[in-house]
């Protein structure tokens, strides 16, 4: 697979992280425009989350019947139309619902790209291929909230939607040149019904779903950093937007460096073991911020503990996809729906959560020890899966 196409893929992957990280350092603004509150301005990343999780499941499984190129085209013309929408949004309700839309887009951009790397290859040059797609798509959340505070300080938090309109062209302008990569003669032939049937019969494979939990909630781990990060980090540790975005930037590299290093070992270390050491990495990420929450907060051991997290997250993700989509042959648009379900339904719970209480920094520490606590237990079953399975 050709590196030009893996960037044009990248950028689709990025949907997530730009319609996200962009538009934190104006939350705080965005709730006093609309003169509601912050938890009410917080919905805007809930109903992205959800959006996301839904694009995924409808589409994914759908461009195994239908093919991959038609549906992305559609997606992205829906991407520009919903960031338009964000952008003029009248009232907060409004500017929700056309986060929604943005979401299920962003969606149809994650899906697809994710299922066309499966169409194309797959073992030790998948997990590459997943590990250099997740270093470009690490960047945006590194540069995002930094571009995001220069515009909107410049501008306003509108701006950064018009900004997202232009990425969503360049989106666009990526699908209409990507080939199809699952001809006539390869889709599953089973009709629409069918192929959400073959969705539901990976759920019943157990290695499957102990992955999915893995990608999921370590997912649900550092996204719940990500949810409150801009309230505990503002508000409760007083930096400023300008510095948060620095932090938040800091702590974002973690996804770079870990899948620069985790693409170089693939191959070389099996995927099974490189998730084990990312499930490891989370749970002491979560265990750290535990502490620092119960005995001394401050910014630089609560972004040491996230960066341990985010580390093993990117580890985490890119593993979990390659292992989930080696089991699914000629059903990947079906496992690309159900590791995007996993991730952006838990990721749609962990937001609200993080926002609950008074000490949001306690409960994002709860959140993420809770998701951590979860993904050792999946990697767990699907490590006596296979167990049972070679006996």
């Amino acid at each position: 697979m050709g590196i030009f196409v893996l960037l044009g893929l990248a950028l689709l992957s990025a949907a997530g992280p730009l319609g996200m990280d962009m538009f934190m350092p104006s939350l705080p603004q965005i709730a006093v425009d609309y003169s509601t509150t912050a938890p009410m301005a917080q919905l805007g990343i809930t109903f992205f989350m959800l959006g996301m999780g839904l694009g995924q499941v409808f589409i994914g499984p759908l461009s195994d019947e239908r093919g991959r190129r038609k549906l992305l085209i559609s997606g992205m013309i829906l991407a520009v139309a919903a960031s338009i929408v964000c952008a003029v949004a009248p009232t907060i309700e409004v500017f929700i619902a056309g986060r929604l839309l943005q979401g299920i887009a962003g969606g149809v951009g994650v899906v697809l790209a994710r299922a066309i790397v499966g169409d194309r290859v797959s073992g030790a040059r998948a997990a590459k291929a997943y590990a250099v797609m997740m270093t470009v798509v690490g960047v945006a959340p590194v540069i995002a909230p930094l571009i995001g505070a220069a515009v909107a300080g410049v501008f306003h938090w509108r701006a950064v939607f018009w900004l997202l309109v232009i990425i969503a062209v360049a989106q666009l302008l990526v699908a209409l040149r990507l080939p199809e990569s699952l001809p006539p003669d390869q889709r599953a032939g089973t009709g629409v019904a069918g192929t959400f049937r073959n969705m539901g019969g990976l759920l019943t494979v157990r290695p499957f779903v102990a992955n999915l939990v893995v990608f999921g909630l370590g997912f649900g781990a550092m996204f719940s950093f990500i949810s409150g990060s801009s309230v505990v980090l503002q508000q409760q540790l007083g930096l400023s937007a300008g510095m948060y975005s620095v932090v938040f930037a800091i702590n974002a590299s973690a996804l770079i460096v870990t899948n620069i290093i985790g693409g170089r070992l693939a191959g070389r270390v099996s995927s099974q073991r490189l998730q084990a050491v990312g499930v490891t990495l989370v749970a002491l990420g979560a265990l750290s911020l535990g502490i620092v929450t119960l005995t001394d907060p401050a910014v630089v051991p609560v972004v040491a503990s996230t960066f341990v997290l985010t580390s093993g997250t990117a580890l985490c993700m890119v593993h979990s996809t390659a292992i989930a989509q080696g089991m699914a042959t000629g059903r990947q648009g079906a496992a690309s729906a159900l590791l995007g379900a996993s991730q952006f339904a838990v990721g749609s719970l962990v937001s609200p959560l993080v926002a609950v209480g008074d000490n949001k920094l306690a409960s994002m520490a709860i959140v993420m020890a809770v998701c951590a606590a979860g993904a050792v237990v999946g990697k767990l079953v699907s490590f006596t899966s296979r167990s049972a399975s070679a006996d």
